[in-house]
């Protein structure tokens, strides 16, 4: 599993996600895409409102992993995806890889 930290920002007008069901797809590049988990102490993220959070990439294994890991630097931006629709940007640093 991938871990990283850093800052979210939702950015569709007026949408407001509740955390408990938030697990978006994170575009690492063009069809490059990992669902993550967003682990943070907040119950609702607004949308314009940058929060501070853990992320979790579960699908993130070795193989997975060997293929991302020349891409991945500080501070990385990446859009946050439902489908082909563009969430908000995330903004990622200090990735630790672990095996299951």
């Amino acid at each position: 599993m991938l871990r990283a930290k850093g800052e979210i920002t939702f950015t569709l007008d007026g949408k407001n996600y509740t955390a408990e069901q938030l697990r978006p797809a994170f575009m690492f590049a063009e069809d490059l895409l990992f669902t993550g988990g967003i682990k943070s102490s907040e119950d609702t993220y607004y949308q314009g409102q940058t929060y501070n959070v853990d992320v979790e990439f579960y699908t993130i294994e070795d193989n997975a992993f060997s293929i991302l890991k020349p891409i991945l630097k500080e501070n990385m931006e990446l859009a946050i995806c439902s489908g082909r629709r563009i969430l908000g940007i995330a903004k990622l640093r200090d990735f630790q890889y672990a095996r299951a």
